[in-house]
């Protein structure tokens, strides 16, 4: 009963009433008629014009893409021949074959060239870090699910565990540009990860699935197909509904997560069909994304220490400990109005609730609960008080909701077409930090000595609130662009967007500073792309693109005492690349060169509270990025891809830290009479870090340096096909990450309260069974 009530309060917290009342009438009206579905080999799918999408689209000359057996369809990544910029693509057959249920859009877009992403806590089951494109770092590039932007209000970061399940996605596309001016985001700058939804089966389909494996980690799910209804003129949509448990690689790093989600695509017309979709999420996890030290490993006698178990030490598991709700809902009109017009018009809402307790010095505790320095921990429960013993720490909050909507038209000529549109977006954001005693019932801590606020204000006169914020984004990117084909085979590409910004600041408590300040700026900014792409033969096709990226600066540039005395001009990129892609029934090829120019690189001056940002130049990426699979007639494929990649401030030439220098991955598949065996490499190039000179990573100037490493995934898998009426297919699958057991320092992420650095390790092997058994009617 309490988790049904939790349940309703969260919706309809996260969910505005009118979508909830929208899907909960469309779920009815299908759940009504599913019983009389037909089956429709051609069940509508939902369009978008988004230029990330429709450039992604395997709607060439050819259907290698759609074709079993050939290499564009087997590849793990391959390079559309519609590509007008570096893309590949991530298909729903490599989601179902190669990964774990567990995993995310992060781990899709690794097998990717230049992208690199860590999983601290084993395969999904904690927040990636990254993923990295190029050396861009998250926040630096857009994230979009069919086509709509998400992302943090504070610094357009991303949550890979978050918003969607593995079970729901239908393929993941990296974009390594800015797109065209149709490609809208608040960080078109580094280019964009798309993930597309999955579309509903054609067939009235029950698919119960499940796994477990390694960190006692267990999933289960069931999906819901309706097949095509005639009475709804075709209309068609899925429900899935899963629940992921897992203690986690690391110690006490649990997670827990629950996902709900429907679509639902009705056909109004034979030119017109309108896409409804709902999810939610529940999350639970103790996030161990920051690293241990040497020490933290020693004195636990483990390598893949993150908490312990001990209630008197800043490192108690249930401490630091995260609770999520998130929502995602849209509607989607698409429709050919006949006379070479097409428009597409989405309206949105998202949503992200995260609360949490943390510790305020996780990392420098040893066993007992003493301190780094050697003194108990203690709290101040009265102001002026006395200290007493106690833990103290933080209760967190971030919520923000986001309402937009994308609306898109086209008009074909015989010489081209011409796309206008535009995107709107706002998105309210509430945080809060509170200083507590975690074991005083979450009493307020007057202490300041112990607690994370460094300083009392006048605005904050007892110290126990280090942050209490509403912050209010506003986004408006209109765009109209043309494409013209002056002969057969050639589309030029020109187009031009104005990306429009305002961040509004109320801060009661400016985080850092703890002084009551409000502040509001717009930043706006032209962009210009063109793009040709020239198609040699219907396999074969080359483009050239030369486009300026985006990124307004981040809410920490307010978190000043001079802070209306900032003078900031948002960062930009200039892109220039060349590709090329290839596809045949055995072999797919795809290859680019870059050369990106990063202006206006931000970077902050002085200490806090009185930090100042200003901008001091730029940095320099660029790299060659390739991919191929050879399908032979027996089954057996050969792939591989990698990217080169250099990056450096012009500034003395120093190189950007946490950029991998080159990514590989390289392997072997099999697919054929039911059997899937696929054995991929995954290389990560070295990389510089911010610790100088501290070990295990030493020897390279400015930073420390991690040598290349590299993780070997096997994936063995069988379809018992018809094996019962009502069952064509049912699946069994063994998936084994990181098979030869690497467990090196890989990376670090800054370093504790008393400089000891924070160290993440590969996490090991582990294995992982899973089964789907669809049953149709």
């Amino acid at each position: 009963m309490g988790d049904n009530v939790s349940l309703r309060h969260a919706l309809s917290r996260s969910c505005s009433r009118p979508v909830i009342y929208l899907a909960i009438a469309s779920f009815a009206m299908l759940g009504a008629a599913s019983a009389q579905a037909q089956t429709a080999s051609n069940a509508p799918v939902n369009l978008d014009l988004g230029s990330v999408l429709a450039a992604s689209a395997s709607s060439g000359s050819t259907d290698y893409q759609d074709t079993p057996g050939t290499a564009p369809y087997e590849a793990p990544s391959v390079t559309p021949l519609n590509s007008n910029q570096p893309t590949s693509l991530v298909s729903q057959q490599t989601i179902a074959n190669d990964f774990s249920g567990t995993q995310s859009y992060a781990d899709f877009a690794r097998l990717t060239p230049s992208v690199n992403s860590i999983n601290a806590n084993g395969p999904g089951l904690g927040e990636a870090i990254g993923p990295t494109i190029r050396g861009l770092q998250d926040g630096q590039y857009n994230v979009t699910f069919d086509g709509i932007p998400i992302g943090d209000a504070n610094d357009f970061t991303h949550h890979t565990t978050s918003f969607f399940a593995d079970h729901d996605i239908g393929q993941t596309i990296v974009d390594r540009g800015p797109g065209t001016a149709e490609t809208v985001g608040d960080a078109t700058f580094g280019g964009t990860i798309s993930i597309r939804s999955k579309d509903p089966l054609p067939n009235m389909t029950l698919t119960p699935y499940g796994s477990y494996g390694s960190y006692n980690t267990a999933q289960e799910g069931l999906q819901f197909d309706t097949g095509s209804i005639s009475q709804l003129n075709g209309a068609s949509a899925f429900f899935d509904a899963e629940h992921m448990k897992s203690d986690g690689a690391l110690t006490y790093a649990h997670q827990e997560r629950s996902n709900f989600l429907g679509k639902v695509v009705v056909p109004l017309s034979s030119n017109t069909t309108l896409t409804l979709f709902s999810s939610y999420q529940k999350l639970y996890q103790n996030p161990p994304n920051y690293g241990a030290s040497v020490a933290q490993m020693q004195a636990f006698g483990n390598s893949n220490y993150a908490y312990n178990n001990n209630p008197n030490s800043q490192e108690y598991y249930k401490y630091n400990a995260d609770y999520i709700t998130t929502d995602m809902n849209y509607a989607d009109l698409t429709s050919n109005l006949g006379n070479g017009w097409l428009y597409d018009g989405k309206i949105y809402t998202y949503g992200y609730y995260h609360h949490d307790l943390n510790t305020i010095d996780p990392f420098d505790s040893l066993p007992g609960g003493q301190s780094g320095a050697g003194t108990a921990n203690e709290v101040q429960l009265t102001v002026n008080g006395t200290p007493v013993p106690g833990i103290p720490g933080e209760t967190f909050g971030m919520t923000y909701r986001s309402f937009g909507t994308i609306q898109r038209l086209q008009k074909d000529f015989s010489f081209g077409d011409i796309k206008a549109g535009v995107w709107f977006d706002r998105m309210s954001d509430q945080r809060y930090v509170y200083e507590v005693s975690l074991t005083n019932g979450n009493a307020p801590n007057y202490d300041t000595s112990t607690s994370g606020v460094s300083t009392v204000t006048a605005d904050n006169a007892n110290g126990t609130i280090a942050r209490l914020q509403h912050n209010q984004l506003y986004t408006f990117q209109p765009y109209l662009q043309f494409d013209y084909k002056p002969i057969d085979n050639l589309t030029l590409t020109a187009g031009v967007k104005y990306a429009f910004f305002r961040r509004q600041l109320a801060g009661y408590v400016n985080q850092t500073t703890g002084l009551t300040q409000g502040y509001e700026h717009n930043y706006g900014k032209l962009l210009p792309s063109f793009e040709a792409r020239y198609k040699f033969t219907p396999n074969l096709s080359a483009y050239a693109q030369a486009a300026e990226g985006f990124l307004a600066p981040n809410l920490n540039t307010y978190y000043t005492t001079n802070i209306t005395q900032q003078s900031i001009t948002p960062e930009s990129t200039l892109n220039f690349q060349l590709g090329t892609a290839y596809q045949n029934r055995h072999l797919a090829l795809g290859a680019d060169v870059y050369d990106i120019h990063f202006q206006n690189f931000i970077q902050s001056t002085g200490k806090n509270p009185n930090k100042t940002y200003s901008n001091i130049g730029g940095v320099i990426y660029r790299g060659v990025e390739g991919e191929a699979t050879y399908t032979f007639d027996s089954g057996i494929s050969l792939f591989g891809n990698g990217g080169y990649n250099q990056a450096y401030q012009t500034a003395g030439g120093t190189y950007v830290q946490m950029a991998p220098q080159f990514t590989t991955n390289a392997g072997l598949i099999y697919d054929k009479d039911g059997f899937y065996a696929s054995l991929i490499d995954e290389w990560t190039g070295g990389e510089y870090s911010g610790n100088s000179s501290q070990s295990p990573a030493t020897g390279k100037s400015p930073g420390g340096w991690y040598n290349p490493y590299n993780v070997v995934n096997l994936t063995l898998g069988y379809t018992f096909n018809n094996a019962m009426p009502h069952m064509k297919h049912l699946s069994v699958k063994l998936n084994v990450d990181n098979l030869t057991n690497q467990n090196q320092f890989i990376t670090d992420l800054g370093s504790d309260g008393s400089g000891n650095p924070l160290y993440v390790k590969l996490t090991g092997v582990s294995a992982f069974f899973s089964a789907s058994i669809p049953l149709t009617f």
